[in-house]
């Protein structure tokens, strides 16, 4: 298939999936936003801030999307990202099992459970903590490349390089694991499905991303004017920040499984 094709038939799929399913799977994508968030707050209860961060803490919001990390100290809030898209991984692999028999007309939480079993819990948890090994020694790697190279051109190469990776490798790690899990084979997969499937990815974390800040500063602070100045605004920005989350579930899903379960 060539790029243009692919990109294509990807941009259909993630628009048809909105379209069909949204309305059906809306419940069980809310539930698990929900315990994604109970996770953030926990991981930020163990996350030390200091000095100007200790006294400024910020929407949890933020923690889907933005790194906290800083200097030689690692804050475990980063992992939030993946925590959300081992969440994104059980909803994905749940629902791919009920294309193949069928999607019911709607798909509620105790249903898209029962397709999910205990290999593939332990699996994708697997994957979680691999994504979180990594992500620390990328973050090191970061470190040692700003405290030893003198070049500054080639530490800011660095870092980005770095950066991408952080995002993307956990991303892709949990593609592969679903489509193992999915599929009981082995990964049969060419160069040109891993360079389809990132570029897939790239696309709607991108797209993800921006609707998530347009939203966020357009929409939620619009909507949160009058508690601007109140302690519980960010209690109360997790409400629509919920939905705002689940809403990505469907399209991660599609930039999953499209690159893996076509001929390319």
């Amino acid at each position: 298939m060539k790029f243009a094709d692919y990109l294509r038939s990807q941009l259909t799929d993630i628009v048809d999936y909105y379209q069909q399913y949204l309305r059906r799977t809306i419940g069980p994508t809310i539930i698990f936003t929900a315990v994604c968030f109970i996770v953030a707050a926990l991981l930020l209860h163990f996350t030390e801030f200091s000095g100007k961060a200790a006294k400024t803490q910020i929407s949890l919001l933020n923690y889907f999307f933005l790194s906290y990390s800083a200097g030689n100290v690692y804050r475990i809030i980063d992992l939030t990202k993946d925590v959300f898209i081992f969440f994104v991984a059980l909803f994905s692999l749940g629902f791919a099992r009920w294309e193949k028999e069928g999607i019911p007309v709607e798909i509620t939480f105790s249903l898209l459970i029962c397709k999910i079993n205990l290999k593939d819990v332990t699996v994708l948890a697997g994957i979680l903590i691999l994504s979180a090994v990594i992500d620390y020694f990328l973050f090191k790697m970061d470190g040692y490349s700003a405290e030893h190279t003198r070049n500054r051109s080639i530490d800011k190469y660095i870092h980005g390089t770095i950066f991408q990776l952080r995002i993307y490798i956990p991303l892709i790690l949990f593609a592969l694991g679903i489509y193992v899990l999915r599929t009981s084979e082995k990964i049969k997969l060419k160069a040109k499905n891993i360079l389809f499937l990132y570029i897939s990815l790239w696309l709607f974390n991108e797209f993800a991303y921006e609707l998530f800040m347009w939203c966020r500063y357009h929409v939620f602070a619009l909507v949160l004017m009058p508690f601007d100045k109140s302690d519980s605004y960010y209690l109360l920005e997790s409400v629509p920040g919920i939905v705002l989350i689940a809403f990505f579930f469907l399209g991660y899903h599609s930039a999953f499984t499209k690159a893996t379960s076509t001929e390319v």
